[in-house]
């Protein structure tokens, strides 16, 4: 079952990476979707009840943000309403320190998914990728670890090559 538990995990892993490799947010929301999904699934059989419902709470809130997005339409209110709702779920399945590290890492990206700039979104994704890492060493998610580290690699190449690299480009 382990074994399993893993490979679900390197499912979710593989969305991930690919998620931040895109300049739109509609692709980089919609691969994050995917990726939380199936992370949720694994949370739920490593006992991991905090992450698990998060991650399936980002899916409803990234959906949401896709579509509000798409349609122009300002994402404040459903980053207020889920930040809220991240706080609340963090607090009634709270299970000591270590599951602050995804209640935190959640309202992060309630946040910076919610916004049209993709420069910030990945910038205010980054401190979340370090802990979602802290997170999964202690709850024993091989694919998390390597899920989290991959995509701050991810987030710094895409930063690079849009944000830096693009932005000069276009200056010079």
């Amino acid at each position: 079952m382990d074994f399993v538990i893993q490979l679900i995990g390197f499912l979710g892993l593989l969305m991930s990476l690919v998620a931040f490799q895109f300049k739109k947010h509609r692709h980089i929301v919609l691969c994050k979707m995917t990726s939380e999904l199936i992370f949720s699934i694994q949370y739920i059989l490593l006992g991991a009840w905090t992450a698990a419902v998060l991650d399936f709470i980002s899916v409803v809130r990234n959906f949401l943000f896709y579509k509000l997005v798409k349609k122009n339409i300002s994402t404040t209110p459903v980053i207020i309403g889920f930040g809220l709702f991240v706080v609340a779920t963090g607090f009634f399945t709270y299970d000591g320190f270590n599951s602050l590290l995804p209640t935190g890492s959640k309202l992060l990206t309630t946040i910076s998914y919610g916004m049209k700039n993709e420069k910030w979104l990945r910038i205010i994704t980054l401190p979340s990728c370090i802990m979602w890492i802290i997170y999964n060493v202690t709850v024993g998610s091989v694919a998390g670890v390597l899920t989290d580290a991959m995509t701050l690699v991810s987030l710094l190449i895409a930063m690079y090559k849009f944000d830096i690299k693009g932005q000069n480009s276009v200056q010079g």
